[in-house]
């Protein structure tokens, strides 16, 4: 996956929302987040920002599936 690619993105099976989106990769963000300030453990999550009907929406790749339908050059 890399910014430019029509995918197709459905949150995973039971979670409150059951929508799927098609849209153009605009942006792909990692954040770090410290997870234990006692043990000093992080967590890493990223983010895709996709174009879907003229407005950005922003998944978490960890709750959601993504199929790429068509991959930019």
């Amino acid at each position: 996956m890399k910014v430019g690619d029509l995918v197709k993105v459905k949150h995973i099976p039971g979670q409150t929302y059951d929508q799927t989106y098609v849209g153009v990769i605009v942006d792909i963000k990692e954040k770090k987040s410290l997870f234990s300030d006692k043990y000093s453990i992080v967590s890493y999550s990223t983010y895709l920002h996709i174009m879907c009907e003229d407005k950005i929406e922003i998944f978490d790749l960890d709750d959601c599936i993504i199929e790429v339908i068509n991959e930019s050059r």
